[in-house]
């Protein structure tokens, strides 16, 4: 989207009683088709913030605005989303909604039609680029003529009302009239944008002749005489009939099977739970909901993570966004389900959703097809190894994979080490070692060793009787029993102790033995006197971090090891031996006493929980969240101080949590994947 006045109106995040207003609209959905994902966020704001009805279920939505300007587009993106429709025809002959001239049916036939003079053979059934647009995609129309509606000449208002009067109406339209009802801050007429108006109709069936079995029996038979003798595929054949593609995955896979709902009479027996009081209303912000860490419904949610990685890897933001709001939900769902039904009925679940889950349940391993590609595919077994270096991410990755047609980590360290920067380099040198998860229990020791050298570099700082005081965070503190590395979070309520903490912090650990190498260093908070940086607009600062605390993303290894000679060798020569301990990631974040509730909250939740709980903060309130404060996006983004009265870590962290309106919920139920 360009720099319009959608994405650039100053109103954007004000309160519902600006103009224009959607409140008196039918549901509606944003078609990603076309957008970025921070171009859908806006708009998804823009619409929000406004007392639109958003929903992300597009069977729900009666209006859906993107990116689209043609019939048989839009028709292909409903149905591609699993809304079957006809357009609606008045008794004139003319499009609902159009205004011009009617559209001629497309005849199917095999005989050969005059077109501009020439001879060409009629389209098959199915072809997307006849003529007519009458029927979408070979599906012929099955609607009553004497049914149509009539064309209406009404306001946006009004148009809005006889949506919701008539429910299985739906109608597509450009985002060009939202981008052009902000700008006059006023709702247009809607009927100059709309693009496609229909009526949701029923999946159709094909109808197939009666055959009777002496027929099929006939048919074998002739089949089997003229049928080639079967000859197996070379290995290179088949590689050359499916060549790895430069933009994606290889896709020689069998098709997925298309599963749908059923319910058996055994199902209609057993009684499903009561219905969670997030999912009656619709809850949409993993936030505001309970996640366990081990949900009743793990292994399932452990195919849809795998799915997710495999979009993340083939860089669909729109669809790693999808998976994990649906991830999200059905971790919060607290009982086990047992039929796709259930999951229809969660925020952000969709269809798709269902059908996954129905090839789970019918599975005899419990997995589903989408989620084996991660471990069965050849480019995305490769990508995946690229993206598990520490400092390469998925755009990395297939740079790697498609550019430099690398294939494994040796040819990374002969064809390409001298490319790499420095912290990749480190990534490469102790990748198997990275991916080796850390126990509570070494955990909890790496804490104590960052608080003992932290109280060393500030020794006026235990005056209070309290010191240094040092938070364990991360999946720590969601309860996982390995955590793929150590986020430490440290604060002292003197200012002065906390400022420069980090760099001689990190100098003494290093003089001891404790970091060998320290990949990131920032120093933000103490370079503005530690105040919390006002908001001064998203984009503005593209490339910012996910806060803007101290922080020091270090590699750790214990010093202190032991050797069979070591009575009989010199401290010297002991040196020179090789640690064989192992090497991990740590991160250790400095926070200022005033906002360390913020620092705790932002670095104890999974992702999707974080990410939830900014946007929560935006919708809601119009207020900026991360690690580092809570800022307002109006009035010159004024720093707002919501953990006023807390006297320990805990209370903050209590206080900013009730102040969002998120309401308070402990770390390890903030477990969203």
């Amino acid at each position: 989207m360009s720099d319009s006045t959608l994405s650039h109106s100053p109103s954007q995040d004000g309160p519902l009683t600006q103009a224009p207003t959607f409140t008196s609209f039918p549901p509606m959905f944003v078609l990603p088709t076309h957008l970025t994902l921070d171009e859908l966020h806006r708009v998804e704001d823009v619409l929000g913030n406004r007392g639109a009805r958003l929903t992300y279920d597009i069977c729900e939505a009666r209006l859906v605005i993107g990116k689209v300007g043609q019939k048989k587009r839009a028709a292909l993106e409903l149905r591609a989303r699993g809304v079957w429709t006809e357009e609606v025809v008045s008794e004139e002959g003319e499009m609902e909604g159009d205004g011009g001239p009617p559209v001629k049916r497309r005849r199917v036939s095999l005989r050969e039609e005059k077109v501009d003079g020439q001879a060409v053979e009629q389209l098959q059934d199915g072809d997307v680029s006849t003529e007519s647009e009458g029927e979408e995609d070979g599906v012929e129309s099955q609607h009553n003529p004497g049914k149509h509606l009539r064309n209406r000449s009404v306001s946006a208002a009004s148009t809005s009302t006889a949506g919701s009067e008539q429910t299985n109406v739906i109608r597509v339209v450009k985002l060009q009239w939202l981008e052009k009802s902000m700008e006059a801050q006023e709702l247009l007429p809607i009927e100059p944008y709309i693009v496609y108006q229909a009526r949701i109709i029923d999946p159709p069936t094909t109808a197939k002749p009666t055959t009777t079995a002496s027929d099929i029996m006939q048919r074998a038979q002739q089949d089997a005489l003229f049928k080639p003798p079967a000859t197996p595929a070379s290995h290179f054949h088949t590689r050359r009939q499916n060549p790895p593609q430069p933009d994606g995955p290889s896709q020689a896979h069998p098709i997925p099977k298309l599963y749908r709902q059923t319910t058996s009479e055994h199902d209609e027996i057993i009684p499903l739970p009561p219905v969670p009081d997030w999912v009656k209303n619709r809850v949409m912000y993993a936030c505001m909901r309970s996640a366990s860490l081990h949900p009743p419904n793990e292994r399932f949610i452990n195919q849809l993570v795998k799915i997710r990685k495999a979009r993340e890897l083939t860089l669909d933001e729109i669809g790693v966004r999808a998976y994990s709001t649906s991830i999200a939900a059905i971790a919060a769902y607290p009982y086990q389900v047992r039929r796709p039904s259930q999951i229809l009925q969660l925020p952000g679940c969709d269809a798709k959703i269902a059908n996954l889950f129905a090839e789970f349940q019918a599975s005899d391993t419990g997995t589903c097809q989408s989620a084996d590609l991660l471990e069965t595919d050849p480019d995305l077994k490769t990508l995946s190894l690229f993206n598990n270096i520490w400092g390469v991410g998925a755009k990395t990755a297939r740079d790697f994979y498609y550019t430099r047609q690398w294939r494994d980590l040796d040819d990374i360290v002969e064809y390409g080490w001298s490319t790499l920067s420095r912290v990749q380099q480190i990534g490469v040198k102790y990748y198997d070692e990275f991916l080796e998860g850390v126990p509570r229990s070494e955990t909890e020791h790496i804490a104590s060793t960052i608080q003992r050298h932290a109280n060393l570099v500030r020794p006026d700082a235990d005056y209070d009787g309290r010191g240094v005081e040092c938070i364990i965070v991360g999946g720590y503190r969601r309860g996982k029993a390995v955590s793929g590395d150590v986020d430490i979070v440290l604060s002292h309520r003197d200012e002065s102790v906390t400022k420069n903490l980090v760099v001689d912090l990190v100098s003494s650990l290093e003089s001891e033995g404790w970091i060998t190498h320290t990949l990131a260093l920032h120093m933000t908070t103490s370079n503005r006197d530690q105040q919390t940086l006002p908001y001064r607009g998203d984009d503005n600062f593209p490339g910012r971090h996910f806060d803007t605390l101290d922080k020091a993303l270090v590699v750790w290894q214990d010093p202190h090891f032991s050797g069979p000679d070591l009575n009989t060798q010199s401290e010297a020569a002991h040196k020179k031996k090789r640690n064989p301990n192992i090497h991990r990631r740590v991160d250790i974040i400095i926070s200022p006493w005033r906002t360390v509730g913020c620092a705790v909250l932002g670095w104890s939740g999974d992702t999707t929980f974080e990410r939830d709980l900014r946007r929560y903060a935006k919708k809601a309130h119009g207020w900026k969240f991360d690690s580092s404060g809570v800022r307002l996006r109006t009035s010159g983004g004024h720093v707002l101080d919501l953990e006023r009265g807390g006297r320990t870590w805990e209370e903050k962290e209590r206080l900013v949590m009730e102040g969002l309106g998120v309401g308070y919920r402990g770390a390890d139920e903030r477990c969203s994947r």
